[in-house]
């Protein structure tokens, strides 16, 4: 009698089970029609904690295994499957309220994109080529690409190179994953860093393995000169310390003022620039053009942005809002939307935005739907498909996938 009844139970509380799938799987469609990612993942996180409490309840149950431990699991069960039911009907009203408010556009249209988006290779073509090295800078002009990204490091002999490394933007330039050995790149010569030879195993190498084997850490004077002829804007971050000035003076040693663009986490290297080359153009714009980057951009990061001069300001991917850009265009400033290295960006698409790819096309127009006017990806052969795909049809309804929207 006892075996029957929990066998009985087991079948309720799969089938509760999948009652309360299928209702996340319904809340992940409503709130994909919402416009703010952040609510999205503060929500999704919400109904994956009651499905994991759901499941320790059962795991509980089944050690304990009575009636009664089992008709306890049944009822937690039944009141979490109410309360996501509740949470599917607000987020489904206001969804539909969104919806009716927001008929200016209709969102399925390559008219409600920045089809005019420029594409920028973030540390050239990485898929393709080795990150930060002339060939993946070469492969991305060949594509089409309207710019790349690099990093740029000062080295102790006063040559400065073109390199990302681990660690963090306080603490960049480590060398442990990247070439298998200890040490930072900072306590190294010119000499020293053209004979280390990159990790083929390492995460952020996304290139063929052949291809890291045989590349090498370039310096900025030779991707400067080897880009110098082709349509691209250069994107110089101003990774490591003490790099402003060298490289603002190499810039204008090859004259290429007006093809380069000076950017950095660390606010103070876009303050240095600015203080060094104040001069506007005729229409008002500065010459010399610079991009505060921000992970998470606080209230005030307009006025920091201002504050330090910037030109432009450089915003992770998620947390590029349509709110946001309109104010930094509204300020006379640039804007761009910078993606994640390829370990970072497939822990987003795993674990945060599931109802798009890593990198895909609905990802890409996700972040577009902002009104960003460039985006800084890993895959810009992806996202240069799509935008081929957009010019042709701007008049054309689209079937491009609706991603989760950006407010």
């Amino acid at each position: 009698m006892r075996r029957n009844y929990c066998y009985n139970k087991v079948i309720i509380f799969i089938a509760l089970c999948f009652s309360n799938m299928t209702i996340q799987a319904a809340a992940f469609a409503a709130l994909s029609r919402s416009k703010s990612v952040e609510k999205l993942y503060s929500i999704s996180t919400s109904l994956r904690s009651s499905s994991f409490a759901a499941l320790d309840t059962l795991i509980d149950a089944g050690n304990a295994a009575t009636s009664t431990a089992v008709d306890t699991l049944c009822t937690a069960v039944k009141d979490a499957v109410k309360s996501l039911a509740s949470t599917l009907q607000v987020i489904e009203c206001n969804s539909v309220l969104l919806a009716e408010t927001e008929t200016a556009t209709p969102p399925f249209q390559a008219s409600f994109f920045n089809s005019q988006v420029k594409v920028i290779g973030h540390r050239g073509s990485i898929y393709e080529e080795p990150e930060n090295s002339v060939e993946g800078f070469l492969a991305s002009a060949i594509i089409g690409c309207d710019a790349v990204e690099l990093d740029v490091f000062l080295l102790k002999c006063g040559t400065l190179v073109v390199f990302h490394g681990d660690g963090t933007d306080e603490s960049p330039g480590w060398l442990n994953d990247y070439c298998g050995i200890e040490g930072n790149i900072l306590d190294y010569t010119a000499d020293e860093v053209r004979k280390l030879r990159l990790n083929p195993d390492c995460k952020e190498f996304a290139a063929p393995k052949e291809k890291i084997l045989s590349s090498y850490i370039p310096t900025l004077r030779e991707v400067l000169v080897a880009v110098k002829d082709t349509p691209m804007t250069v994107k110089i971050e101003l990774k490591g310390p003490g790099t402003a000035l060298p490289t603002l003076m190499m810039v204008e040693e090859l004259e290429m003022v007006n093809q380069v663009h000076f950017s950095s986490f660390c606010h103070e290297n876009i303050k240095i620039i600015r203080d060094l080359r104040p001069e506007r153009n005729q229409n008002g714009s500065h010459r010399y053009k610079t991009g505060c980057l921000f992970v998470e951009p606080p209230e005030n990061f307009l006025d920091i942005a201002l504050e330090v001069g910037a030109s432009e300001v450089h915003l992770k991917y998620d947390t590029c809002t349509k709110e946001r850009i309109d104010a930094i265009h509204a300020a006379n400033m640039g804007s761009m939307a910078w993606f994640r290295g390829p370990p970072g960006m497939l822990e987003d698409t795993n674990s945060k935005y599931l109802d798009v790819g890593n990198e895909d096309e609905a990802m890409y127009q996700t972040v577009m739907r902002t009104g960003v006017e460039g985006l800084c990806v890993n895959r810009p052969n992806v996202l240069l498909s799509l935008l081929g795909r957009l010019a042709s049809s701007v008049n054309e309804p689209s079937t491009l996938a609706p991603g989760f929207l950006l407010e």
